[in-house]
């Protein structure tokens, strides 16, 4: 008799079926909810809507440049000037300059050595202009160089300049 008792199981085989198979379905849903939630904050963090000065409008901030490094900019109510560093590694000749579609060619064609650093002056506010003191402002920055051991020609196109107007 005892040996019979032993050789029962307190579960059949199909209960433990019905809840191995809920317990991956549970998983498995929230397996795709966690999915989706780093999928959105990855969106997210890529449009920079964790970026501090974005939110808080912060200091001023630039960069996105091929060859060129960011330095530091200034934008007021009449003009603009942006420091880049030709990170080129030679010696180039800076063509053209813009600054949200403006020409900058203030001085321009200079020769920039490597390392050396390039000035970018307008002699008007860029972009659509009319911003007042305090405002928000997001420019394209593009520039025109040659290379002066190749003779080639080429443009940088990502670079981006943020901030408050002075």
């Amino acid at each position: 008799m005892l040996c019979g008792r032993l050789s029962r199981s307190p579960y059949r085989s199909g209960d433990m079926m019905k809840r191995g198979q809920s317990a991956l379905e549970y998983l498995v849903t929230y397996g795709w909810a966690i999915l989706a939630i780093v999928i959105i904050a990855a969106v997210l963090w890529y449009t920079g809507i964790f970026n501090p000065s974005k939110i808080a409008g912060g200091g001023k901030t630039g960069g996105g440049f091929g060859v060129f490094t960011y330095s530091d900019h200034t934008l007021s109510s009449n003009a603009s000037t942006v420091v880049v560093g030709n990170a080129v590694g030679r010696q180039i000749t800076v063509n053209a300059a813009t600054v949200a579609g403006t020409n900058c060619n203030t001085g321009l064609p200079v020769s920039v050595s490597p390392n050396g650093l390039l000035t970018i002056s307008c002699s008007t506010q860029p972009g659509p202009g009319g911003l007042a003191s305090g405002a928000a402002y997001d420019y394209n920055v593009t520039v025109n160089y040659t290379d002066s051991q190749s003779g080639l020609q080429h443009v940088d196109t990502g670079g981006y300049i943020r901030g408050k107007v002075e």
